[in-house]
Parts: C-alpha cells; structure tokens; sequence
C-alpha cells in the first residue's frame, strides 16, 4: 500500500509541476501579447498624433500667412492713403511760424 501511495503522491507531483510549467508558459504568451499590443497601440498613437499635428501645423501655418497678408495690405493702404493727402506746406509754415512766435 505504501507503494501505491508514493505512486500517486509522485502522478500528483508530476500533475502539479505540469500545471506550473503551463501557467509559466501561459503567463509568458500573456506577457508576450501584451508587449505585441502595448506597441502596435503605441504606433497606432503615433500616427494618429502626428496626423492631427500636421493638421493643425499646416493650420496654424495657414492662419499665420492669411494674418500676415491681412496687415501687409493694411500698412499698404494706409501708406497710399498718406501719400495721397496734398500737403498744404505754406500754412503749416504759417502755423509753426505763429505758434514759435507765440512761445
């Protein structure tokens, strides 16, 4: 009887050492497919950040030469505006003379 007792003791060793030896292995396939996932959600991020990126990039971008047209053809107008104004020389003269004369 002790015979077939340590024969069974032993099969349930054997069994356990089994079962360890596949849950290694399944904890390494679960780590494995979590590595495979973590980097193709990593990638997946990546594009889609650097999608979004260079659209607001080329927005911005936009924006800023729209912006920067906008004040040239202000400063432009404002520029023909002051050359298009006749001076009238002989009375500011006149003006500087009495306010000069005046002090």
């Amino acid at each position: 009887m002790a015979d077939t007792e340590i024969s069974i003791i032993s099969h349930l060793l054997e069994v356990e050492s089994e079962a360890s030896e596949l849950v290694k292995d399944a904890q390494a396939e679960a780590n494995r497919r979590l590595s495979e996932a973590r980097a193709k959600a990593d990638s997946d991020f990546k594009v889609q950040y650097e999608k979004i990126q260079s659209k607001y990039e080329a927005d911005y971008n936009k924006k800023i030469q729209s912006l920067s047209e906008n004040h040239d053809r202000i400063i432009r107008e404002y520029k023909e505006s002051a050359e298009a104004v006749e001076q009238d020389k002989e009375s500011f003269n006149a003006f500087l003379k009495k306010v000069l004369d005046e002090a």
